[in-house]
């Protein structure tokens, strides 16, 4: 397996992990409780400037690369590009209803708790998708050669939470994970 496509399935990984986390926080909401805010706002740009900026655009190289090379794959690779437009807007729409939350802006619990439910059904499907359908057809259609293509113009950038450990940027989400995986 390529380090390109090892990279990207840890971060998927990561993003289940962060997807359950938002999910039991999403529960809290749904109670009438108030979650983290604060916690809730750094997941979400966490998402926007590594997943949006770094992970899919990597994706979108491979799904490029492959709708060339491997035309009766064209129409699932077509898909999960445009979700992840679709899912960058649904992460943005989400965040700043959040952000409205934390600066007393009167908006409505369900149409919150609406916004953060599609994000992680959709984020769940579409990393679904990519692992049942996408990474099978890569790892069989591309050679090594293909690899050090596409590796060589996919970011090199390294996760700022679970790889380069920047807990200044992210600081309230990794002290909330370190705090789950201790005994």
């Amino acid at each position: 397996m390529s380090a390109l496509l090892e990279r990207l399935h840890r971060d998927h990984k990561n993003l289940a992990l962060l997807l359950d986390l938002l999910e039991r926080l999403l529960d809290m909401f749904h109670e009438g409780d108030e979650p983290d805010y604060e916690l809730m706002c750094e997941m979400l740009e966490y998402m926007e400037n590594y997943a949006d900026q770094v992970h899919h655009p990597s994706e979108d190289l491979i799904f490029e690369y492959l709708q060339a090379h491997a035309q009766q794959h064209h129409a699932v690779l077509g898909v999960l590009m445009r979700q992840h437009h679709v899912l960058s807007e649904i992460t943005r729409n989400f965040r700043q209803s959040l952000e409205g939350i934390v600066h007393e802006e009167v908006l409505r619990r369900d149409e919150v708790e609406a916004q953060g439910r599609e994000l992680v059904e959709t984020l769940r499907n579409h990393l679904n998708l990519e692992e049942s359908e996408a990474f099978p057809i890569a790892r069989e259609a591309l050679t090594a050669s293909d690899w050090e293509a596409i590796e060589a113009s996919a970011s090199k950038v390294a996760d700022p939470l679970f790889d380069a450990r920047d807990p200044g940027r992210f600081r309230t989400l990794y002290q909330h994970l370190m705090s789950q995986t201790r005994p």
